[in-house]
């Protein structure tokens, strides 16, 4: 995948040896020499990936002085920006009075030297990349992320996760995608036997969940397994959450004779939203019965 990244800095002409070498790392880095014209391409045309940031550097398209101000008002924009956005960006400069500088360094913080540093900037524009699927779910989703956090889903279960928001916000809604979050459920029965010892081993066959049985047994219904042993769950469940439960259950094994491109739309984004639904209960529901297990 190639990545755009807008670059602030009034003698990028001086620079065009920077600019080849990043299309070779898969950075398409498009200039501007101000402040003024490179936020102004920003706000008109918000597909960048990053934004590499010039120590000192026009404000204006029209100053005839390169200063901190355009720097200083480069970063404040980032920073309310991605407030609800995820737009990494970096500074990047030649400047020996401001590499020197204690003072500069506390003030906008990491600094990347033109010339001396020129692959690590590179690496680390990638490195944002590969982080902004999850920084970016984080903020659209913040309440969803908790189960995770608390260790209640792992890693493996968060890269499901992550597909179906993705899925989501491309507006990407085949069956195959149905069948992501079918996935994402069998996780969520999975990390209810381990590591929180609600589900019994018994509703699983060959460490797999059996869904009907693990629906059932979270509706707080008297749930029997393969070898006739009955099984309930003491703790209560909403039922708003056991609705949740049931649906996406059998929205997702309902569209099994589908092909896998076929177009799904309303029940994908109902079992999307199903599925915010029980993550953010899912914390609430552990810390009252399962403290000790995460």
């Amino acid at each position: 995948m190639r990545y755009k990244i807008l670059w602030i800095d009034d003698e990028y002409k001086r620079q065009e040896d920077f600019i080849g070498a990043a299309e070779q790392e898969d950075l398409d880095v498009i200039p501007f020499e101000s402040h003024e014209e490179g936020i102004g391409e920003l706000e008109a045309n918000p597909g960048y990936h990053a934004v590499i940031l010039d120590a000192k550097v026009k404000h204006k398209k029209s100053d005839t002085v390169s200063n901190l101000n355009g720097l200083r008002a480069s970063r404040d924009f980032l920073i309310e920006y991605n407030k609800s956005n995820y737009l990494p960006y970096f500074i990047f400069t030649g400047q020996p009075d401001y590499t020197t500088n204690e003072m500069f360094q506390q003030s906008f913080g990491k600094y990347f030297i033109k010339g001396n540093d020129n692959e690590a900037l590179f690496k680390a524009v990638l490195q944002s990349q590969t982080d902004r699927p999850e920084i970016q779910a984080r903020k659209d989703f913040a309440e969803s992320f908790k189960a995770f956090d608390k260790g209640i889903l792992g890693k493996k279960e968060k890269k499901i996760f992550l597909e179906i928001i993705d899925s989501f916000e491309e507006k990407d809604y085949r069956k195959k995608n149905i069948n992501t979050q079918r996935d994402f459920l069998e996780a969520i029965f999975i990390s209810l036997n381990n590591p929180i010892p609600c589900i019994p081993p018994g509703l699983f066959n060959n460490n797999k969940p059996n869904q009907e049985w693990c629906t059932r047994f979270l509706e707080n219904r008297p749930t029997k397994d393969g070898n006739g042993n009955e099984h309930r769950l003491n703790e209560n469940i909403p039922k708003d959450i056991k609705a949740a439960f049931r649906k996406l259950k059998e929205s997702t094994n309902q569209y099994s004779h589908l092909n896998d491109e076929e177009v799904v739309k309303f029940p994908f984004l109902s079992n999307f939203y199903l599925i915010m639904e029980i993550l953010c209960w899912l914390p609430e529901f552990v810390d009252e019965h399962y403290e000790n297990y995460v």
